[in-house]
């Protein structure tokens, strides 16, 4: 079996909800814009995957990723689809081989030589991961409000519906206006409420994206946070730049709220720097950002061995890539809640089948490869 080619569908998805900060901003971030690909073969099968990213967080457009695709397409043909490291060498020469700016589009190409090789074997794509720990998975969300009331009353509704995650975002103020002590004390209240609002079981990650600047104001403000109580389900995810690992190391070790690693991991070679560092407690593996299932697999392979905990986050995917990360948590040992309803944020899908969502409940069935097709009626309405 040789591939014979890659179909690419550039879409547009028109959002139904946005996590950002106002309405008068929303112009900009009106539109998502992905691609859908389909990799050929010389036989009937397929495989199916999908190429999302976030302009402003990973610094990739829609049309830089359809050009690596393109040019991946042609140095592909002929290759074998089912030896995927073959296939990953041969586009070594088109994105270079460990650049993060391209994963999005290696990972969509992985993705689909999942999809078709389980399709060719006639399983599931987590069988040709190792097998599955689960295939029904709690869900966590991501919180956006700008006050407190807010937040805790969307935290409520989440944790009404079942979800045992919530991703509370505390960064936005230093991002906007800087370090102060006012700004800390409105980004930790609204966490501080939070956590005094909903049940102890219920995990709840401080996302600073990265916005706290230094090790010793990230200390400062979690010991400010904990000095009269400790929260059992708290953790700060990525409070400094994701190249200083150094910084998170120490920050790990001064406090005692485990530290979650995010934009830092995208590749096995950085999660092992922190390992080096001893700088964090768990991660985020987010398919994409590593350029698909083979190295994310690598880099379970490492956090499994370190004791290290893995949690999955969406992107703007459809059902596709939603299903996708499914699959790959299915794999994972850790039963974190994970994040899979990225296309709930989207009012149309041109995806059939794959994970249904009930609630704070996520489930993937047993269909070969990812279990999904196109709907080529919705493709066409949404194509670019």
């Amino acid at each position: 079996m040789k591939i014979t080619g890659i179909d690419l569908f550039p879409i547009r998805m028109r959002p139904v909800k946005t996590g950002y900060r106002a309405e008068d901003e929303l112009s900009a971030i009106a539109r998502v814009d992905t691609i859908l690909i389909r990799i050929n073969t010389d036989t009937d099968l397929y495989g199916l995957g999908e190429a999302a990213t976030i302009r402003s967080y990973f610094n990739q457009t829609s049309g830089t990723m359809l050009e690596w695709l393109k040019d991946s397409a042609e140095v592909l043909v002929g290759a074998d689809p089912l030896n995927f490291h073959d296939v990953h060498r041969r586009i070594h020469p088109v994105s270079g081989e460990k650049p993060p700016g391209t994963q999005p589009a290696r990972a969509a190409i992985d993705m689909a030589l999942h999809d078709l090789a389980g399709r060719a074997y006639g399983v599931p794509v987590y069988e040709l991961l190792g097998g599955a720990y689960r295939t029904e998975f709690e869900m966590l969300t991501n919180l956006y409000d700008e006050t407190a009331e807010e937040k805790v009353a969307s935290a409520l509704e989440f944790v009404s519906k079942g979800f045992k995650g919530l991703k509370i975002k505390v960064g936005d103020s230093f991002i906007m206006g800087g370090y102060s002590m006012d700004n800390m004390r409105h980004e930790l209240g609204m966490l501080q409420a939070v956590l005094e609002a909903v049940p102890s079981d219920i995990y709840i990650d401080a996302d600073s994206n990265q916005s706290w600047q230094t090790a010793k104001f990230a200390v400062r403000a979690v010991e400010w946070l904990t000095h009269d109580r400790f929260y059992p389900n708290l953790s700060i995810e990525q409070p400094l730049h994701h190249l200083d690992f150094a910084g998170h190391g120490y920050v790990r070790n001064a406090v005692p709220v485990p530290l979650i690693l995010d934009e830092t991991i995208t590749s096995p070679e950085a999660m092992l720097q922190a390992v080096k560092h001893d700088a964090c407690d768990r991660i985020v593996l987010k398919m994409n950002r590593v350029g698909g299932y083979l190295n994310a697999m690598r880099i379970a392979a490492i956090c499994e061995a370190e004791g290290v905990g893995i949690s999955l986050d969406t992107m703007p995917f459809t059902k596709l890539g939603d299903t996708a990360h499914c699959h790959l948590a299915a794999a994972l040992r850790d039963p974190y809640p994970i994040d899979a309803e990225g296309h709930l944020w989207f009012s149309d899908t041109p995806i059939k089948g794959g994970l249904e969502v009930d609630g704070g409940t996520a489930r993937i069935g047993d269909a070969p490869g990812l279990g999904v097709e196109l709907d080529f009626a919705k493709l066409e309405e949404m194509a670019i």
